[in-house]
């Protein structure tokens, strides 16, 4: 399983993805896997500044010893719709405890292409009881042409909900999972 993300990275590698978090990556990072490994699931929308709206439907976690998840994102003012293929990591930061990010690859509109993603969720409790939800996303752009990174920045949602889950039985990851660096997670990827 442990392979399977070292696999990944590898492939990231070798089209130039993570020359840059390699060789600017610090020995502390602020993002790893939670132990005890939780979800999270959720779905909604977001506006952009413009007005234009962004739907999405998010889940990920740990499951079964290993990172899974699912993320669809979609852009309805430039028709941009990403769908993720595979997951490579799920991290939190300890200075923001509500928040997660799913990171992996996916593809963009019917593009064969795969290319990385990060999406961050924060789960600031339940609607009208509390602050808004907010989510955000950056996707790798690098084989086309324009800026390298689509990014939906970090936002409150206008609707939905976000639920940070407890861990359960199934919730599980191999211990190798837990000494995985961000960078072999989620490449290069800033958070949004």
């Amino acid at each position: 399983m442990v392979q399977r993300i070292f696999k990944a990275v590898a492939v990231a590698a070798s089209f130039g993805l993570l020359a840059a978090s390699i060789s600017l990556s610090t020995p502390v990072h602020a993002h790893v896997a939670p132990a005890p490994c939780d979800f999270v699931t959720g779905g909604g929308f977001v506006f952009k500044d413009n007005g234009e709206r962004i739907n999405y439907g998010v889940h990920g976690g740990c499951k079964n010893g290993e990172f899974w998840g699912h993320v669809n994102f979609v852009d309805h003012e430039n028709q941009f719709h990403f769908n993720s293929t595979r997951i490579t990591g799920y991290v939190w930061d300890p200075a923001m405890p509500n928040s997660r990010d799913i990171c992996g690859w996916g593809r963009i509109n019917t593009q064969e292409q795969e290319v990385m993603f990060r999406f961050r969720v924060v789960d600031n409790g339940e609607p009208g009881r509390s602050g808004p939800d907010q989510a955000g996303i950056m996707i790798d752009n690098w084989f086309t042409s324009g800026e390298r990174f689509y990014r939906a920045t970090l936002r409150d949602i206008s609707g939905g909900n976000l639920q940070l889950h407890k861990g359960n039985k199934s919730n599980t990851l191999e211990p190798g999972f837990f000494s995985l660096q961000e960078w072999q997670m989620c490449g290069d990827m800033p958070t949004p």
